[in-house]
């Protein structure tokens, strides 16, 4: 086999809006053997242009090819296909892009595995601006790791369900001959699907294979070929086209079950027999369509529309008359008053303010508005008009000395709009954090009536501050402290608000400024607009002179008269600095970094300390032996016998250290510019400071560090990673000094005191990785800040990962993973909010983007009046619905609770920033899900609670529900209850057969949402013969076997009627037959049947036994008169008739019984549903048995 076969890239390229990109990264694979092919169907020469422009820089053959006629997108592929050279061949629509690793891996997966024909990577969609776009069902990871699907079973899948989640066609590899035989006879009946069933002739031919990770980019935009009104109608023909290709199949098979077979690929396999596992497709993608749903968005194709969705549900009423409840558990409430500078008499921009001013779910005690033309609307009697002067911070201070009964002021503009719930925000802040006397929050922008442009700002972060004023304009002060202060100061015009703030941090402290991470206000004049005024960009630098001449520092301003403040602090001494590199055999880094070092750096007092760890290689050694016959005082080396950790080399360098200032510097830095160290000094040598950080890119002039954002990827990440040096980054975060909780080690300076006197870095519990992070924490945790210098720049170019023993590597992962668990346990509320990023903002992938998160788990107060729980529900259906998801809503509406729900198990952040009281883990009876459980104890200090609704340890053979069973079911159930706090079941039968597993189990019995169930009408005698039926879930097979021969027996004399499932056996005998509908539905469903006789059979099983007599109260709610199996599930006080045997002959005499005196019969049915609706409903009388049975105690 062919070690590196030649793959043809091909891109049929139409649209030269996004066609760099698309090049760009095509050029950019990392696969050697490649060939790139530009096929031009445009009607320009724009995409030539772009293909002269790169062709330079290409490291892969680079054919252009331009069509002498438009070929349509069809008839582009076909002519890329001809003129392809490759034994793979790959296409790239001119709209997506490939990650650099994308065509490596596929190959490497297509190579080891010869029974595969095709490849597919994982993607992730953006919209047409470039925003990543959330999740969605079609581009959800089902599996994890690289992975094989059986094609025969996905073909049974896709001819059932025609659901694409293998991607599109710049998502798959192929082999070049197969796409010869297959294009030219699919390309005449398909354009929409052409991709999809392209795939789907691949599978008749092998396995499908599908790589980790995401290595590809989707863009979602309105010009997509799949958007085009002739290609969407297409489609619908096309679907029956696939439709009949299914039906023609001629193989004999079983109807699909759900199951599809695939193998989690190791790396090992090599020639031993493929092992198949089973996995339950049908049930992954319901889970996963779940946690879709649960999230804000998920259906969103572009930014905006995303962002909009996400500001709409945190303005839903509901959710604000919620936290409304909650205010009235506050010991006070706040008097804000909103103040309206109208600056150009603009009365169409000052009514959209006050009309924002009252819609807010929290009133303001009143308005104040400082405006060149009067109230639109004429005098209100909350709001308070003057006439704006020309100095309105001046006049602000005298209309301020004159109000009385106010606590608080907001500082608006006309045409500023607040959202609904920002003075409810601002008051709980006041209420919760008495402290704070300034508060700031994020924004937005306003473009023809539309939220866009959000800024999402970090929390009070004074270098930044002095950078810039990042704050914003809209600010809310305490009038208390203003007063205390004399007011604003005169002669600073637009930032008078900001030179007050600064003297409030030197008055009290950073921590008197608080930050809201919400969306307070949006305006038409925007943030960025702001920023650029002319008014600002004057008044910045004297601003910051005030406040830095105040405190005796001395500075200078790197650049004068630009938008952002460049200070460079100076001091009076030059101390020594020790800049420590360690390293093991990487000489040809070593020599290029010291050198460096030596050539280019300005700053002179600096000594090197070289620590050898232990290298083993003879000309390291020799090369680090001539150093030191140097006898250079500026250059030491300190040899180590035995290899040891970083953490442990940092230390022990530190005791070496002659410096006064310690800089830990990667031997595979380099010096580029020559005053690094001095811009590292500027701010390490101030006696606020206690670390400071440098701004690292690589050969290709990209960022790879640019501070430490907690939480980002994994325990720590840095953003901006990949942008260019010179870019500008979120928020102009790239050009100016700031505050991070953290900063990496590859340049780290501290001051070798203030080092030591922390005790170093943590080498006995982060030996391999996270020191550098927790010495930064620990630094805060002190007091002391951690800059990040943007004007230290660096260039850091390690080499490729060596391979490794893949034993050492894997006791390496292990003893990683401990540590990674180390450190949140030990940092974790930091982590979840870090001060320097923004809640708002993104964890996983690119930084700062947006986290829609879920749709019900808002949560903005800061206070916790009420108990919170956060649960986890099996799904949003069924056992979902009836055990924790409608008794926590009801609990919240009467005012028990708080709750959050997720459909999937939450991170170690997530856990953190919702900290529940409580939290409720239904059905998680899976190893994996124990190994989850024991993670959320950890990382979580609330009351877990195991909520269990069956018998699961002992299915019924027939139940439907069998197969899905994992193994050692029993082992793990026990092992997951025992790690919870108590035990919840539906049924006393449960609670007895499970009672060996925990000391506190609590019985809470099945109740019936209201809004669901109350209400319902079903009409009696509407047919010739009586109505009798059955409704209920698809796993009751055996039951339904009991009444088999009662249903062919009364075929006759009843019209049977089966809603949710029936046996295929029993078909021929029934009247009716109603499919499963969603659960809303349900009940008015249930209720349509008209029933006169319900029938709740079931076999004589343990199973059974423990099961809830939910049946029964459904059929009850419905006025049905109601039949059943008398089993434990149905004992009790509720009227209805039992069955004791289970034979035909019994469930025969009773239905005739009942039949017989069909009046006898309805009154029973109407006792029942009485007393189902007036002890089973979950109303406020029986909601506080559910919040005995979750809470302590």
């Amino acid at each position: 086999m062919n070690p590196a076969p030649l793959v043809s890239l091909v891109i049929p390229a139409c649209n030269p809006r996004y066609f760099r990109s698309a090049l760009v990264s095509a050029l950019a694979q990392d696969y050697a053997n490649l060939e790139v092919i530009v096929c031009d169907d445009s009607p320009g020469t724009q995409i030539e242009a772009v293909v002269d422009e790169l062709r330079s820089l290409a490291r892969h053959p680079l054919t252009y090819l331009r069509n002498p006629q438009p070929l349509g997108f069809v008839g582009n592929l076909q002519h890329g296909l001809e003129q392809s050279q490759g034994d793979y061949i790959k296409f790239l629509c001119d709209d997506d892009r490939l990650m650099a690793d994308c065509v490596s891996s596929q190959v490497r997966l297509f190579q080891a595995h010869d029974d595969v024909s095709l490849v597919a990577a994982r993607r992730h969609l953006v919209d047409a601006e470039d925003h990543i776009l959330p999740q969605r069902l079609e581009t959800s990871p089902v599996t994890f790791g690289d992975t094989l699907f059986n094609g025969d079973d996905l073909l049974d899948f896709f001819e059932t369900r025609q659901l694409n989640f293998i991607g599109g066609l710049s998502s798959v590899l192929v082999r070049t001959r197969d796409l010869r035989e297959l294009l030219p006879a699919l390309a005449p009946g398909f354009v929409a699907m052409l991709d999809f069933v392209l795939f789907v002739c691949l599978l008749r031919r092998g396995h499908l294979g599908v790589t980790a990770g995401v290595h590809c980019v989707e863009r979602v935009h309105p010009d997509q070929m799949r958007r085009q009104s002739d290609v969407k109608a297409a489609a619908t023909s096309e679907s029956q086209h696939l439709r009949d290709m299914f039906a023609a199949r001629t193989a004999a098979r079983e109807p699909f079950s759900g199951w599809v077979r695939v193998q989690i690929l190791q790396g090992d396999e090599g020639d031993t027999p493929r092992i198949w596992e089973n996995l339950f497709l049908i049930h992954t993608l319901r889970c996963l369509q779940a946690i879709q749903e649960s999230h804000v968005g998920s259906d969103s194709d572009s930014f905006s529309e995303l962002y909009g969705k996400w500001l709409a549900c945190r303005q839903d009423p509901l959710v604000l008359a919620r936290l409304m409840r909650l205010s009235e558990h506050w010991p006070m409430r706040p008097r804000i008053v909103p103040v309206v500078i109208d600056s150009e008499g603009d009365a169409q921009a000052l009514q959209v303010t006050l009309d924002s001013i009252e819609r807010q779910a929290y009133g303001a005690e009143m308005t104040l508005v400082l405006s060149r033309s009067p109230l639109p609307g004429g005098p209100h009697v909350r709001r308070v008009s003057q006439p704006l002067q020309a100095d309105w911070a001046e006049q602000l201070n005298t209309a301020l000395g004159q109000l009385g009964g106010v606590d608080w002021i907001y500082l608006l503009r006309a045409g500023d709009r607040l959202n609904a719930f920002s003075l409810m925000l601002l008051a709980e802040r006041v209420v919760s954090r008495p402290q704070i006397a300034c508060c700031y929050g994020d924004e937005g922008g306003v473009r023809d009536e539309a939220s866009v442009e959000p800024v999402f700002k970090p929390d009070f972060n004074l270098d930044l501050m002095r950078g810039y004023p990042y704050t914003g304009r809209m600010l809310a002060f305490s009038l208390d402290a203003l007063r205390a202060l004399g007011g604003f100061a005169p002669g600073y015009r637009e930032l008078a608000p900001h030179e007050l703030l600064w003297r409030l941090v030197e008055s009290r402290g950073p921590h008197a400024i608080e930050h809201i991470p919400e969306v307070l206000a949006e305006s038409a004049f925007s943030y960025a607009a702001w920023l650029s005024s002319e008014a600002v960009v004057a008044e910045n630098p004297k601003l910051l002179d005030a406040h830095l001449k105040r405190l005796g520092v001395t500075y200078r301003l790197q650049n004068s008269g630009g938008a952002i403040n460049q200070v460079r602090y100076l001091h009076a001494t030059q101390p020594l600095v020790s800049l420590v590199i360690s390293a093991q055999d990487q000489l040809p880094a070593l020599e290029r970094c010291l050198e460096s070092v030596l050539e280019k750096t300005a700053y002179g007092h600096y000594e090197v300390l070289i620590v050898d760890n232990a290298s083993q290689g003879g000309e390291t050694h020799a090369w680090l032996t001539a150093l030191q016959q140097l006898g250079e005082d500026k250059l030491r080396v300190l040899t180590l016998g035995e290899q040891a950790s970083f953490a442990a080399v940092q230390n022990l360098a530190a005791q070496h250290a002659r410096g006064e200032y310690l800089l830990m510097l990667s031997p595979f830095a380099v010096v580029t510019e020559p005053d690094w160290l001095d811009a590292m000094l500027s701010h390490g040598q101030r006696p606020e400071v206690g670390a400071v950080g440098a701004k690292l890119c690589n050969a290709h002039g990209l960022i790879v560090h640019a501070g430490g954002v907690l939480g980002l990827r994994g325990a720590v990440g840095s953003p901006f990673v990949g942008e260019p040096m010179e870019a500008g980054g979120y928020m102009q975060r790239l050009q100016v000094a700031q505050n991070y909780s953290a900063v990496g080690a590859d340049c780290l300076l501290v001051r070798k005191e203030l080092f030591l006197s922390l005790g170093g870095l943590n080498e006995s519990v982060f030996s391999l990785a996270f020191s550098d992070i927790d010495l930064g924490l620990r630094l805060g945790e002190a007091g002391y800040l951690v800059v990040w210098a943007p004007d230290a720049r660096l260039v850091l170019d390690p080499p490729a990962p060596a391979a490794i023993d893949a034993q050492a590597e894997a006791e390496r992962q292990a003893q990683l993973a401990q540590q990674h668990d180390a450190f949140f346990k030990a940092w974790m509320p930091v982590v979840a909010r870090d001060p320097a990023y923004n809640i708002n903002l993104s964890l996983n992938g690119s930084s700062f983007c947006l986290d829609p998160g879920l749709k019900a788990a808002w949560t903005p107060f800061v206070s916790r009046p009420l108990p919170h729980v956060l649960a986890l529900p099996m799904n949003k259906t069924a056992v979902g619905h009836y055990r924790v998801i409608q008794p926590l809503v009801e609990l919240e509406k009467a005012g028990w609770v708080t709750q959050q729900q997720y459909f999937e198990i939450p991170s170690n952040v997530e856990l953190e920033r919702s900290s529940p009281d409580v939290a409720i883990l239904q059905g998680r009876y899976t190893e994996g899900f124990v190994k989850e459980i024991e993670r959320l104890k950890t990382f979580s200090k609330g009351f877990c609670i195991y909520e269990l609704d069956d018998y699961v340890i002992d299915v019924p053979k027939k139940n439907g529900h069998l197969k899905h069973t994992p193994k050692d079911l029993e082992k793990s159930l026990r092992r997951g209850i025992e790690r919870c706090d108590r035990l919840v079941v539906s049924t006393q039968a449960l609670a007895d057969a499970l009672h060996d597993t925990h000391s506190d189990i609590r019985v809470m019995p099945n109740m019936l949402a209201e809004q669901l169930w109350s209400g319902l009408r079903s009409q009696r005698r509407s047919a010739r013969k009586p109505r009798v039926g059955w409704g209920g879930g698809t796993s009751h097979t055996g039951d339904l076997e009991v009444i088999a021969e009662v249903v062919r027996t009364l075929a006759n004399e009843v019209e049977w009627v089966f809603f949710g499932m029936c046996p295929p056996a029993l078909r021929p005998y029934i009247s009716e037959f109603h499919p499963p509908v969603p659960l809303e539905l349900y009940p008015a469903k249930l209720a349509s049947l008209n029933l006169d006789l319900a029938l709740a059979p079931l076999e004589y099983h343990i199973f059974n036994d423990c099961k809830s007599n939910l049946r029964l109260l459904e059929y009850g709610a419905c006025g049905y008169p109601v039949i059943v199996t008398d089993t434990r599930a149905y004992e009790g006080y509720l009227p209805c008739t039992r069955i004791k045997t289970n034979s035909t002959a019994e469930w025969l005499e009773a239905i005739r019984m009942h039949l017989a005196d069909p009046d006898e019969s309805f009154r029973q049915g109407d006792r029942l549903k009485q007393e189902v609706l007036r002890d089973y409903v979950l109303r406020e009388e029986h909601v506080q048995h559910w919040y005995s049975g979750w809470m302590p105690g």
